[in-house]
């Protein structure tokens, strides 16, 4: 009676033991990864000046809104009016610092620029992080700022990371760009969460990733596929300059390679750094990475879209 009684209860113990590791492995770890995704500020110390002074840019402050009521801050350098504006684009959980050099860069060499802090970075507003999704809404409304600005001047997106990304999403999104520089981009929202939780854990992603994005999209209220950065690049129709670091480990090479095969306009190129990490380059090759910029801008910089519609 009493090994029946206490085979019982050991039972009841491994199916209880069960349900608590189910609980912790199928619900509030994908749902806490999430949160920290989609509302956290954290911030890497930037690289390189950490003022517009130090890095001989003269600037007034920029304030503008997203088209969903989010606050953007950022810096505006109006540049030689005959030459095309630069807009930057920040990767994640960073701030406009990480652009500031080239940005400072681009304005000794007449080009308009705009810096900006995506939501829930740096100065902007509170909002969520949604790889791209809805920071897309943002370069919109940089781009009107810049057309309140700069008229018709040729508007250009430069982004590192995440910015790549999200400037690829939002050339979609309301078109009128000239060109991208697409420093380190990611291939979609579903795919840069899998491939990050196989970095973090030795372990498939399926399904906990899979958890991760549903749970994401459901919180936030959108839809994974919005986020499908290569899709974007099949239909945007403008030139854009890829870049990759040969040791990126987050975003390798091959993304950039197959995202390159992917772009529909004809002018598209490839900039490798072999030596270079993730969002490295600019830092392991100044000047191979600067002039393979502005030598594909100089090739573009007087063809914007037609109609200003770049879809």
């Amino acid at each position: 009676m009493k090994k029946a009684t206490a085979i019982k209860w050991l039972k009841r113990i491994l199916i209880g033991v069960a349900v608590f590791v189910f609980i912790i492995v199928f619900i509030v770890f994908p749902t806490g990864v999430s949160y920290l995704l989609t509302n956290g500020r954290f911030r890497f110390p930037e690289r390189g000046a950490k003022t517009p002074a130090e890095a001989g840019l003269e600037i007034t402050s920029a304030g503008f809104t997203s088209d969903d009521g989010i606050p953007l801050k950022g810096w505006w350098s109006p540049g030689d009016a005959q030459k095309p504006v630069i807009i930057f684009a920040h990767g994640l959980n960073r701030s406009r610092l990480e652009l500031l050099d080239q940005a400072a860069e681009s304005n000794k060499r007449g080009y308009g620029v705009l810096l900006f802090d995506y939501r829930n970075h740096g100065e902007s507003g509170n909002g969520y992080t949604t790889l791209g999704i809805h920071e897309s809404r943002d370069v919109c409304a940089a781009k009107e700022f810049v057309k309140q600005r700069a008229g018709g001047r040729p508007v250009v997106l430069w982004g590192i990371s995440l910015g790549a990304s999200t400037a690829i999403l939002g050339a979609k999104r309301c078109g009128g760009f000239a060109a991208i520089i697409s420093d380190s981009a990611f291939l979609s929202f579903r795919e840069t969460i899998a491939h990050h939780f196989r970095l973090v854990f030795p372990l498939p992603s399926f399904p906990i990733a899979n958890l991760i994005i549903l749970i994401t999209s459901l919180r936030v209220g959108f839809d994974p596929d919005e986020g499908d950065v290569e899709a974007a690049v099949r239909e945007v129709g403008i030139p854009i300059l890829f870049i990759a670091g040969g040791r990126d480990e987050r975003m390798p090479p091959e993304l950039a390679q197959r995202m390159l095969k992917a772009a529909a306009h004809s002018q598209k190129e490839l900039f490798l750094v072999p030596d270079a990490g993730h969002g490295d380059a600019f830092e392991t090759d100044r000047n191979g990475y600067l002039n393979s910029v502005y030598r594909f801008l100089e090739l573009v910089r007087y063809n914007p879209p037609p109609n200003g519609n770049s879809n």
